[in-house]
């Protein structure tokens, strides 16, 4: 079977020496993988989720109403079955197994959730321990597989505590800290560890830094409550009903600022994490909402929190704490009342002849009844547009209680209820190509929520689930046209052919010029992250291999200089049958967001007789460190050798020339090279040498200086054993001055 294996060059660890060190401070081992050509099983089971035009989850669908396409192509569902919750899919998984079935692909439904701390940076002790107990009590809930918890605090911005782990000791920190410290909305960065579950095309977008909150006026609706603030003064002058009249006007322009400030986080939220993939549940926790009085411009928040695929679920942080809110808004709705009754009772004793006519105070008091009730409608129900949004968006409140754990349960649920349906994909080609799923159901009034699709991919056997690294080079790679961000350069050199299989080595080198490099003054130095995924496929272009290498390097202010001309290096090995193929790279720019791809064909012919690997011209030469490997063909004795890449050299350049021959081991005759130096196609130096015994690994390496002289060169060489002879040769320009 084929076989793999990674190398970082030794310019890729100069340069670490040189500018800094990879995060983590190791250059990562060489890894090794086996392949395999096709594939055993296309069983493909999905989950969804289904919802009413309320948001709320069906569960009452049969297999009739539903049926699934692939690619546009109808797929035969083999089995449907509503699983609600964790509990079901975990007494499901104590069934016993057939050993011999197919492991069916297995496209779970991503579930981001949210917890989301709003306006609490100034929680008194009662709060702030309640807040915390809260997310202890939800944490301690058995999650389904592919749950993913990230932590939030929204105020003028969205800021992130904690990115989405399971881990949830890290959850419970986060969340016990103060909001200090947090970072700016990043998806590339919270949403790392979940993109290997999301294969969707639209996330491409979503590669840059979130979208920012907007600005629109928004509202609340609902009835009136009593557990909030209302300011209530008693007396009855003159000068006390002017300060009256004057605190109405100042709150009702106070609290319509402070209520469109509110409204105008909900859409930053909604914005925000809308950009993230699959359907996300947002536990928002909040010490309650003010809005602008306005019930039409609620529902633009319900609509893009719709769209956006969030389901909230407010908690009052106030919980059962009783105080004086209580019977401040009592009083305030029977200051409204008393006012009220009075003018009913003035108008009653008014006739024709005689008119009794109050204070100037008492009647600017009468006329502010509105005031009152509208003030006291839209301060002091603050649950009402928790309510609200949670309902709106198929969630629900939970308030007026310090025992959140039958409310977190039903939530746990909710989040965990989906259908699953197992099918055969009628395709049987696996080429990395994104399959689009869609579920269309026999009822128009309701909505599926599922994977946009899923990467064609065969079974590797011992090869990774996808990374994120991977799925984000497939989304690239998966795009049309094909992103080409910035320049960067890649080869496959054949060493070791042996009958009908033979060693290559794919090697790429990234200037560090193309790379975005991310100043981070506290630190004293500059962040740089690139990415390589890469697929492997045959003639037939089928997959028979995948590789990918995440490489971020912290480099020190004054070790900038050194990055000026530098470049990054990655090798990767292969053991190749004879036949075509080809090699689909995808190189990350993760600081910038920005990506490009690369395409190379290796032609491997079977190999009988002499052998020789590819031609190359090496751009340095270097000192080898550790235990010499057999298996890395640019280890040569106490020496290793980096490729030159580039085609064009300057005049002046002094280059090496590298190849391996591997003598027929079943022939008895003595090998030969000739070397042959040409420009523009016509020879002008030749020689010919006889060569030394092979190694134990039965090959003879060459590593020696070759001319470069303005004008198209090319250095060929013959290699003879008997009447067995071999040609390779390498070209390139050489530009005068």
């Amino acid at each position: 079977m084929p076989m793999s294996k990674l190398f970082i060059p030794a310019a890729a660890l100069l340069l670490c020496a040189q500018i800094g060190t990879r995060a983590g401070g190791q250059t990562p081992a060489p890894a090794r993988s086996n392949t395999t050509i096709h594939a055993t099983a296309n069983e493909v089971l999905l989950d969804f989720v289904v919802r009413d035009k309320h948001r709320k989850i069906v569960k009452n669908l049969k297999p009739g109403d539903v049926q699934v396409f692939e690619d546009g192509v109808p797929q035969k569902v083999l089995s449907f079955h509503l699983a609600e919750g964790y509990s079901v899919q975990a007494a499901a998984a104590k069934q016993p197994k057939i050993a011999a079935a197919p492991v069916p692909q297995t496209l779970r439904k991503v579930n981001l959730i949210c917890i989301v701390f709003h306006n609490q940076d100034n929680l008194d002790a009662t709060m702030r321990k309640l807040r915390i107990e809260a997310v202890q009590e939800f944490l301690s809930n058995q999650m389904q597989p592919d749950t993913w918890i990230g932590i939030f605090y929204l105020g003028t911005r969205l800021t992130v505590l904690h990115p989405f782990t399971a881990n949830r000791a890290d959850l419970l920190r986060a969340a016990s800290n103060n909001f200090t410290g947090g970072g700016t909305f990043q998806l590339a960065k919270v949403a790392d560890a979940v993109l290997n579950g999301t294969p969707n095309l639209d996330v491409i977008e979503g590669f840059s830094s979130g979208r920012s909150g907007g600005g629109v006026e928004v509202m609340q609706t609902g009835k009136v409550s009593t557990a909030a603030n209302a300011s209530v003064d008693v007396e009855t002058g003159l000068a006390a009903d002017a300060q009256r009249g004057d605190i109405v006007d100042q709150k009702r322009s106070f609290g319509g600022i402070d209520g469109m400030r509110q409204m105008d986080q909900m859409k930053t939220m909604i914005s925000e994490l809308g950009v993230l993939p699959g359907h996300k549940t947002v536990l928002m926790m909040s010490p309650g909402l003010t809005t602008t009085g306005d019930p039409e411009q609620f529902k633009p928040i319900l609509a893009a929190a719709n769209n956006a695929n969030l389901t909230v679920y407010a908690l009052d942080t106030n919980g059962l704490s009783a105080n004086s809110n209580v019977q401040a808004g009592t009083q305030a709705l029977q200051h409204v009342a008393a006012l009220s009754a009075q003018q009913s009772k003035g108008a009653n004793q008014t006739s024709d002849s005689t008119a009794t006519t109050g204070s100037v105070g008492q009647d600017a008091e009468l006329m502010r009844q509105d005031d009152y009730l509208h003030n006291a409608v839209r301060t002091s129900d603050t649950q009402a547009p928790l309510r609200a949004l949670s309902e709106g968006t198929g969630g629900f409140l939970i308030a007026n209680t310090n025992d959140f754990r039958k409310p977190f349960q039903k939530l746990i649920e909710d989040v965990g209820a989906h259908y699953e349906a197992a099918y055969h994909s009628t395709s049987d080609k696996y080429d990395g190509r994104l399959r689009k799923i869609e579920v269309k159901l026999a009822r128009a009034d309701l909505t599926v929520e599922t994977r946009l699709g899923y990467f064609a991919l065969p079974d590797l056997p011992g090869a990774p689930s996808l990374t994120p690294v991977d799925v984000a080079g497939l989304m690239m790679l998966n795009a049309q046209p094909r992103p080409h961000a910035f320049d960067f350069r890649s080869a496959a050199f054949q060493f070791r052919p042996e009958g009908e299989t033979s060693q290559y080595a794919v090697t790429y080198e990234v200037p560090t010029s193309s790379l975005t490099v991310t100043p981070q003054p506290q630190l004293k130095q500059h962040h740089v992250h690139v990415s390589v995924f890469a697929l492997v496929k045959d003639s037939s272009g089928q997959v028979i291999d995948k590789f990918s290498q995440d490489a971020p390097f912290e480099i020190p202010d004054d070790k900038m200089a050194a990055l000026a001309g530098a470049s990054i290096p990655y090798t990767r090995l292969l053991s190749l049958p004879a036949g075509r193929f080809t090699v689909e790279t995808a190189v990350l720019d993760r600081e910038g967001s920005r990506a490009s791809t690369s395409e190379v064909v290796i032609e491997n012919p079977p190999s009988k007789g002499i052998g020789m690997s590819s031609v190359l011209l090496i751009r340095q030469v270097d000192a080898a460190t550790g235990k010499p490997d057999a298996a890395d063909p640019f280890r040569v004795g106490s020496k290793r050798v980096t490729p030159e890449l580039a085609a064009t050299l300057q005049a002046g350049a002094k280059p090496f020339v590298y190849f391996v021959v591997y003598p027929d081991k079943a022939s008895s005759a003595h090998a030969r090279i000739e070397i042959q130096f040409l420009i523009d196609g016509h020879v002008v130096a030749r020689r010919a040498e006889d060569l030394p015994a092979a190694d134990a690994e039965g090959a003879v390496p060459k590593l020696f200086g070759t001319l470069a002289k303005p004008g198209n060169c090319e250095l060929k060489i013959i290699a003879t054993q008997g009447s067995e002879s071999l040609e390779r040769s390498v070209k390139y320009t050489v530009v005068a001055n």
